[in-house]
């Protein structure tokens, strides 16, 4: 399963607004297709990998251009100034302080683990590992970015962690002529690298042995009337999908609908309903227009973007049906995103914890989960779960 640069992903329920009806479509045949997944029964076209919350990004491999070792962030792909590190040299003058450290042991150690192809994936520990006492347990633990990592040391994953100076979660591999030409695929076999010693490293496929996520008839009934009412809603929408699709210009609908429902997040609310989100859509172009309009200087400029307000709220209002079916829309993918994730979750071959300070962990779950399907990869996420975590507390590194 090939695709451009693993870079950015987006929300299973995003792609209403990033694609329109397609990305609606995709979204819902993902929503179908992952329910034989956890059945035990996948298709051959999809592909489901676990986020995990490690930090910061390291691509790592073999440069095909001149057979040397190298280590990076996703920055070795950037168009301008690309930084692949082949000498510890490189990794001081282009990076400093704590990330150059990571990529230092990273450059140091990896080298035995990758030595074929590219991969991509999290760094989870290098020398900061703990031991720590959770609820009465004994953990080694690290924390790599928001959540924090536990394991018992007596298991034999906690022996193989206890013994390591690096751990990494691979998830994407390239392959290519050059660097700059080079596709990403989701699916990464054992045999692309190598673990033991000083190396933990594993792949990110989600692996669920014992079905802890099948889900039941009963579950399973609920889960199609959920699909058909988000098939019902999108069909309600009679293109506005389509019509709002600005290629993410400021200020337009597609964009603004995608900030505000992300506003939810941020705030750790479930959109209360169709009819108050409507509402609070069009004060929230309000506002967003008011900033504008308040930072140009001239009258004329400022009546132009008023004149744009009015317009758009026009548009809306002129359309108040379809919007109002394009959140029922958002709403309903949502709902059943979160019945997958709540499924999945269950599966867990790590411990995870939140450090709310002064000593105390709240139990949590993986970051997520990626399915890709025809090519195409998707996010599965507990917004309001973890998202609100993502924005909320400070991050160490830019993944």
């Amino acid at each position: 399963m090939a695709a451009g640069k693993n870079t950015h992903l987006n929300h299973a329920e995003d792609l209403i607004l990033l694609e329109g009806t397609d990305g609606a479509k995709r979204a819902v045949k993902l929503m179908k297709d992952m329910m034989p997944f956890l059945s035990g029964k996948p298709g051959p076209q999809l592909a489901v990998t676990t986020k995990y919350d490690g930090a910061p990004a390291v691509v790592c491999g073999i440069d095909p251009s001149d057979g040397k070792f190298f280590v990076g962030t996703k920055s070795v792909f950037a168009k301008n100034d690309p930084k692949a590190c082949k000498t510890l040299s490189d990794i001081q003058t282009w990076y400093n302080g704590a990330l150059a450290e990571k990529l230092t042991s990273a450059f140091k150690l990896l080298r035995s683990c990758v030595t074929k192809g590219v991969l991509q994936g999290d760094l989870m520990f290098t020398n900061d590992k703990k031991t720590k006492s959770i609820d009465g347990t004994r953990y080694i633990t690290f924390r790599p970015n928001t959540i924090t990592y536990a394991v018992e040391p007596n298991t034999k994953i906690g022996k193989d962690i206890n013994g390591a100076k690096i751990g990494i979660v691979f998830h994407t591999k390239y392959t290519g002529a050059s660097l700059p030409e080079m596709k990403a695929s989701f699916i990464i076999n054992k045999g692309d690298f190598n673990s033991g010693g000083d190396v933990w490293a594993q792949k990110a496929e989600f692996q669920d042995i014992g079905r802890i996520a099948s889900m039941g008839d009963s579950e399973k009934s609920s889960y199609m009337k959920a699909i058909r009412r988000a098939e019902g809603s999108i069909s309600q929408t009679k293109g506005i999908l389509d019509k709002i699709q600005s290629g993410k210009k400021t200020l337009q609908v597609d964009t603004e609908f995608l900030k505000f429902f992300n506003n939810y997040v941020k705030a750790g609310r479930n959109i209360p309903s169709v009819e108050k989100a409507y509402v609070d859509f069009l004060y929230h172009m309000g506002a967003e227009y008011d900033k504008v309009i308040q930072k140009n200087k001239t009258l004329k400029s400022q009546a132009k973007k008023a004149g744009a307000f009015v317009a758009m709220l026009d548009f809306v209002e002129s359309n108040k049906r379809e919007f109002k079916m394009l959140i029922a829309t958002y709403m309903n993918l949502q709902y059943c995103k979160n019945i997958l994730v709540d499924k999945m979750k269950k599966v867990q071959s790590l411990r995870l914890f939140v450090d709310m300070g002064n000593g105390d962990y709240k139990a949590t779950n993986d970051e997520g989960y990626v399915a890709i399907s025809n090519d195409q990869a998707t996010k599965l996420i507990d917004r309001l779960e973890f998202s609100k975590l993502n924005f909320t507390v400070p991050k160490n590194w830019d993944k």
